[in-house]
């Protein structure tokens, strides 16, 4: 009798020492080529406060101005020589000298990366429906890794922003290593397959925070991060290819060998001839059209993106928001990164317990309401200790913890609920409209210079919105994963029927 995939990952072990094996090797993977190079900007992009050159007689301020602080601006008004960078660290600001009129360059190359991001995932993930995830996820990977590394040489700043964009559109295959490693899986691990690979990426977001302590130069930083990523494209030669990919591509001889080397290394028992797959043709592979073919799957993929835009603004705005909330940098950075740690088992007992959909809805009306505590919070000056540390806690610690539950499980939310012919498709899509919120988002964080409650103001509101949207969306914990178009309409209709 002909099987699903779901029934023959039971069959070869859903979950095993093959799967796992196969996570360890996707979280390396991550952590050098798509966790480093993305995040990397909140760091040589970041703009020191400056103070008076001492014994300058055209500039009188005595403290250190901060962006965002009343004197800001005033600099403008001196000659260069008046005022200095304050820190030890540099970044493409003090390098290129990114003030005044010239301010909002530094905002630019890191939006022009995640414009990149954008547009890469819109096209990376058509090339992975139809040439497979490996090829994909590999060539993108090292591409980022080696213009990561080329980042920390140009004397000219259009040539960094460049590079730099040339990074963002290669991240458009990340998405990939979620879908590959999700296609291993039966229906019961999807959760945890999919939501354990942020472990990796949140560790190596805080080793980022205290390699970007320990190195202050932005160009070494470069370097440190990029150069380790490339020997890391070997792994083409031992990666398999999806398997799921293969059986609805009718690549069956393949997919039944891969099958086998899964259950060996599971210590599962299982013959040829037992592995009879349900799809023995090749599918049609969907294309963006069938993300709007009906009514149902129209409104499925309009609030499923607005989802993925808001929680991309949210999670990448409150990283970039680490300079400018107050206090230490690199202290922020990690907090706002180890606070991931408790929140990845909790979310993932949460879609388990509660389901994927108010698994996604509550954690983003929470976001909500931490970006709303951080508000009330808000103040001219840090010193009022309790109201600053009531900020930080609501702003990096509360909101971060949930929208991370949120984006976590909006991965593995949004891989059910579209079938394997438009999954990769669908995903790309969604990290487009991820890659639209984390376009905006240090232009939102930018905004803070003209109000300090606009950031968090701005973020709050379309996570409250976006959680009450998302009420129309259907529950798929524990459902089979769907195959193909027709067969997700079928059993729309038989729901309805019922």
């Amino acid at each position: 009798m002909a099987l699903t995939a779901d029934q023959v990952l039971t069959k070869i072990g859903s979950f095993g020492r093959y799967q796992l094996r196969l996570l360890i090797f996707a979280s390396i993977l991550g952590w050098f080529w798509f966790a480093w190079p993305l995040l990397l900007s909140t760091f040589i992009a970041a703009e020191p406060g400056w103070r008076c050159v001492a014994n300058s007689t055209e500039c009188q301020i005595g403290a250190i101005v901060y962006p965002g602080d009343n004197n800001y601006d005033l600099r403008c008004n001196m000659s260069r020589g008046a005022w200095e960078f304050v820190g030890e660290y540099t970044s493409v600001v003090t390098q290129f000298d990114l003030v005044c009129d010239k301010a909002i360059y530094g905002t630019v190359s890191s939006s022009l990366l995640f414009l990149g991001s954008l547009m890469g995932n819109a096209i990376i993930s058509t090339l992975s429906d139809k040439f497979g995830r490996r090829i994909i996820i590999f060539t993108s990977g090292f591409v980022v890794a080696l213009f990561s590394l080329l980042s920390a040489f140009p004397n000219s700043y259009w040539l960094f922003t460049l590079f730099r964009f040339v990074v963002g559109f290669s991240l458009g295959g990340g998405v990939s290593i979620f879908i590959f490693i999700s296609e291993f899986v039966g229906a019961r691990h999807r959760a945890i397959m999919g939501t354990s690979l942020w472990y990796s990426w949140t560790l190596s977001l805080m080793g980022l925070a205290g390699i970007a302590y320990l190195i202050t130069d932005w160009r070494l930083l470069c370097i440190v991060t990029g150069a380790p990523a490339i020997p890391l494209a070997l792994g083409f030669l031992i990666s398999p290819e999806s398997l799921r990919w293969l059986i609805v591509k009718g690549k069956t001889e393949k997919a039944v060998d891969l099958c086998k080397s899964i259950a060996h290394v599971n210590g599962k028992q299982i013959s040829r001839e037992e592995i009879k797959f349900e799809v023995k043709h090749e599918e049609r592979m969907g294309d963006i059209r069938d993300l709007f073919g009906s009514h149902d799957m129209a409104m499925k993929t309009l609030i499923t993106g607005y989802c993925w835009f808001v929680n991309a603004m949210v999670y990448y705005g409150v990283y970039l928001s680490t300079p400018i909330i107050g206090g230490s940098t690199h202290l922020n950075f990690f907090l706002t990164s180890v606070i991931e740690l408790p929140a990845i088992p909790a979310g993932i007992w949460i879609y388990n317990k509660f389901g994927r959909k108010k698994g996604v809805i509550v954690p983003m009306l929470l976001t909500a309401a931490g970006a709303a505590g951080s508000l009330l919070l808000t103040t001219d000056d840090e010193s009022n200790k309790g109201y600053f540390a009531g900020k930080i806690i609501m702003s990096l610690i509360w909101s971060k913890f949930w929208i991370m539950i949120s984006y976590d499980g909006l991965y593995v939310y949004s891989g059910e609920l579209f079938p394997t012919t438009v999954r990769n498709i669908a995903m790309g899509v969604f990290e487009g409209a991820a890659g639209i919120g984390s376009f905006c988002t240090p232009y939102i964080v930018y905004s803070e210079r003209f109000h300090p409650i606009l950031p968090y103001g701005i973020m709050g509101l379309n996570a409250l919105v976006a959680g009450l949207f998302s009420i129309f969306l259907d529950e798929t914990r524990y459902q089979p994963t769907l195959e193909t178009v027709e067969k997700s309409e079928k059993k729309k209709v038989i729901i309805y029927y019922l």
